[in-house]
């Protein structure tokens, strides 16, 4: 089959082996875990990057010592937006996202050429993280059924078109507990779905009359978005021809899932891909891809990635090709791009708004999953399916940000490049805006870059290199040009495998927790003239620490600390959500690669700390902290929660509860200042007010090395006013800077 396929500019770059983007707010990983060294560990851990193995951030410790299970790691938590923001606009929960890309972008291809054509595309993925809702790592109970969302035009779901949207969730009753349909599937049925029974072909647990085995040590299975313990890559086993039926694939997936292992995508999908011819239809200039172990070339390989190198369970045609021509669990979130033109088709072909089709195995056909169109499928015996869109709002598509070529750096106006993205509303179901629960994440930005040397939009495969045909490619590795002189050739240096390039950078897991109702945090203290709903409809701006320990050659190409965003002017009723998070294990020590180790800083060496206080007299050009007797902020705040959801409000709804605002206030501004180490000044029965931790022997350090490296914080809504703030372990005048401006209007 010869596709007509249209990319986002497959990414281009001249042989350079460091490429790079790099996310810092929220922190990307670069598939970093919590390494002591300035070098990752693995490249291949969980994503293809093409990065420099220098860049990215640690997970983050909940405590202030290194994390050694997963309820030891901190996952970053953002209130969603108001479940009407869609529709008006109002309840924004606004995340600003900033990375550094060292090739370039930005500036319009019709009036602001710049000398390579690029593309950075937002992308998110969630699961429900509810125990309820059963989304989990584990073998499905029942591979006849799958948990069905109704859509308004096909309330029932028997009808075709528009395709009902398709739930994680795995079991009957939370299904049905969910208001959702439970019903047989026609898209992950028996003949798509790994389990295995041992006395019959039953494909579900209730008819499977001996046992139902499970890949999983643990019954309820592991966590299904994970950032993982070590720094291990997933197994993957490849498939064998004579051995490609569900319980041989179960056999596989039981060998190879690990729970100590991070994991994104799942296991399903990259088997698939392995299975799944690539398309043929693409340009592949003179690399030659190579056959899988079934015999044939599939979607694992591609211009870039030819030997297929895994990396964790993302598939490669997914990752170098958007928008993608079959099912992906990614949501697109915007496209920033020098083609504005480009704009419909992105949007129209984004599976935000449009199912994509694939085929599925059936009895007769237990590798049909290989064949890519329709025709190959159903001549097989194959089913043709449509897998339903993701029914959220078409991506944004609007003018990339222009920055320099080949430096790491800020854009035009002097600042880095960033998005603020409005934070999703995430329900069980797209069409009931009650049914929103708390879902892990992770973020996802692809840098797509290319140059003129070559039409990326025009080449298929009718361009590849082809001596029998004598068909030349456009671009050829390292070729000998002429230029002229007698017998005189010059070598250029080019590398077709990244002439045209795909870089990328993910977030590690982070939480999307629905704003809690009026009733549930009504008990809070609070000023007299403010009511009980402290988020209703009001924009959430999300206040976060960027960078880590190090100065700017040790870190680099990460950054040093810095408030995100450190410039803030909101209007009064706005909130401000106020959070960060830090690693115990930011060392930055050998192997080094390319740059310089060490971890220069103030406090216990490789940790990360921060703190929130106002400065004196409220000048931002000044570097002291200013008392509580000249302190502005929290004195004249009108209202605060804290932000610990999993516990309940407990220091809101129960250690403030019936004490008088004022003493709130203070408490509050101790609260940011010491990172959470104290809760009160001196409340009574507070094990860890200043007062009694200081009896005890438990007092703060002045370097903060006893508070916790990571801090949910809190969501404020403060007076109008000009605000400058500072953190004091990482202020080191002449040095470095943690300071940040907030206005009030």
């Amino acid at each position: 089959m010869r596709s007509q396929v249209l990319v986002v500019v497959l990414l281009a770059i001249v042989g350079i082996a460091l490429g790079d983007v790099y996310m810092h707010n929220p922190r990307g990983s670069n598939n970093r875990l919590n390494e002591r060294s300035a070098n990752r560990n693995n490249g291949n851990r969980m994503f293809d990057s093409q990065n420099n193995n220098r860049g990215g951030y640690n997970k983050g410790d909940r405590s202030d010592e290194a994390f050694g299970d997963y309820d030891e790691q901190y996952d970053m938590t953002f209130y969603m937006s108001h479940p009407d923001v869609v529709d008006t606009g109002k309840g924004q929960s606004i995340l600003s996202v900033e990375w550094t890309n060292q090739h370039g972008c930005g500036g319009n291809e019709h009036t602001d050429p710049h000398k390579l054509n690029c593309n950075l595309l937002l992308q998110y993925m969630c699961m429900p993280e509810d125990d309820m809702w059963k989304v989990a790592d584990k073998t499905r109970v029942d591979c006849d059924f799958e948990c069905f969302i109704p859509v308004p035009n096909n309330p029932d779901c028997t009808k075709k078109d528009p395709p009902c949207g398709l739930s994680p969730i795995a079991e009957s009753d939370a299904c049905e507990a969910a208001g959702l349909l439970w019903l047989p599937t026609h898209l992950n049925d028996r003949f798509n779905c790994p389990h295995k029974c041992s006395d019959s072909d039953a494909a579900s647990e209730v008819l499977c009359g001996g046992t139902w085995s499970e890949h999983t040590s643990d019954s309820d299975g592991y966590i299904r978005l994970r950032d993982g313990l070590n720094t291990n890559t997933q197994q993957f086993t490849n498939p064998q021809n004579g051995q490609l039926t569900e319980e041989d694939r179960f056999e596989r997936k039981d060998g190879n899932i690990d729970r100590r292992r991070g994991l994104h995508e799942s296991w399903e999908w990259y088997d698939e891909c392995y299975r799944r011819e690539r398309n043929r239809g693409l340009f592949t200039a003179d690399q030659r891809l190579r056959s899988n172990a079934l015999g044939y070339s599939s979607a694992v390989y591609t211009r870039q990635n030819p030997n297929n190198n895994r990396r964790g369970y993302e598939c490669p045609e997914e990752r170098d090709y958007w928008p993608y021509w079959h099912p992906s669990p990614w949501v697109d979130i915007a496209v920033l791009t020098d083609r504005l033109d480009m704009c419909p088709f992105f949007q129209s072909e984004s599976q935000n708004v449009k199912g994509k089709h694939y085929c599925r195995n059936t009895e007769d056909c237990t590798n049909c999953i290989r064949f890519n169109n329709q025709a190959q499928c159903e001549a097989n015996g194959g089913s043709w399916v449509l897998h339903p869109p993701h029914y959220q709002p078409a991506p944004e598509c609007i003018q990339a940000d222009w920055s320099r070529v080949n430096h790491l750096g800020n854009g035009r106006d002097g600042q880095p490049n960033r998005y603020n993205w409005t934070l999703p509303h995430l329900s069980l179901s797209p069409f009931d805006k009650t049914k929103a629960v708390p879902h892990r994440c992770v973020l996802r930005l692809r840098y797509n870059i290319s140059t003129d040397d070559y039409d990326a939009w025009r080449v298929n495969s009718s361009f590849n290199d082809n001596g029998g045909a004598g068909i030349i490619s456009p671009v050829r590795q390292n070729p000998n040009i002429d230029i002229g002189a007698k017998n005189t050739a010059l070598r250029l240096a080019i590398n077709t495998a990244q002439f045209g390039r795909t870089f990328q950078d993910r977030s590690h897991v982070f939480r999307l927790v629905p704003r809690p109702t009026a009733a549930k945090i009504s008990a809070r203290p609070r000023a007299a003239t403010q009511p009980a709903d402290l988020f209703g409809t009001s924009t959430i701006y999300n206040l976060n620490v960027r960078g880590k320990r190090g100065n700017i050659v040790q870190t680099f190409p990460s950054v040093e600390y810095d408030f995100m965003p450190n410039h803030l002017h909101i209007a009064q009723g706005d909130l401000v959500h106020v959070q960060w998070t830090g690693s115990n294990t930011h060392n930055n020590g050998h192997p080094a690669g390319d740059g310089q180790a060490g971890d220069a800083g103030e406090g216990r060496g490789g940790t990360d700390r921060h703190n929130f206080v106002e400065l004196k007299r409220r000048q931002f050009g000044e570097s002291y902290p200013a008392t509580w007797e000249e302190n502005t902020m929290f004195a004249n705040m009108l209202d605060a929660v804290d932000a610990d959801d999993q516990k309940d409000f407990v220091m809101s709804l129960r250690k403030d509860t019936g004490k008088p605002w004022a003493s709130v206030k203070r408490n509050w501004a101790l609260r940011m200042a010491t990172a959470g180490f104290y809760h009160s000044y001196n409340d009574e029965g507070d094990a860890n007010s200043l007062v009694s931790r200081t009896e005890d022997g438990t007092k703060l350090n002045v370097l903060l090395d006893n508070a916790p490296a990571s801090f949910r914080g809190g969501v404020f809504k403060f007076s109008r006013g000009v605000y400058n703030y500072m953190c004091t372990r990482n202020h080191n005048f002449s040095n470095r800077d943690q300071k940040g401006h907030l206005i009030v209007e």
